[in-house]
């Protein structure tokens, strides 16, 4: 198992590949605000600590049509 924090090499959005300081997702959590106004990402780590985002409502599509490619694309890749 890898430890909960290490680096890892990422091809940014430049293309380049860049290191990254990482830590593993231990649970996370997707929840509506009071106002609708948008949707909170909570991150939870492996030793406890977290931290939440308060997302907009694109741009959470947006993220989630970027993990659909991104396992769609990873699907293909292990076949």
């Amino acid at each position: 198992m890898r430890p909960f924090i290490h680096d890892t090499v990422v091809r940014s959005t430049s293309g380049r590949p860049e290191l990254r300081h990482v830590t593993q997702v231990h649970e996370w959590r997707i929840e509506r605000t009071l106002d609708a106004g948008g949707l909170v990402l909570s991150i939870i780590a492996p030793g406890g600590e977290s931290q939440s985002f308060l997302v907009a409502p694109g741009d959470a599509q947006d993220i989630g049509e970027v993990l659909r490619r991104s396992a769609a694309w990873t699907d293909r890749r292990e076949q």
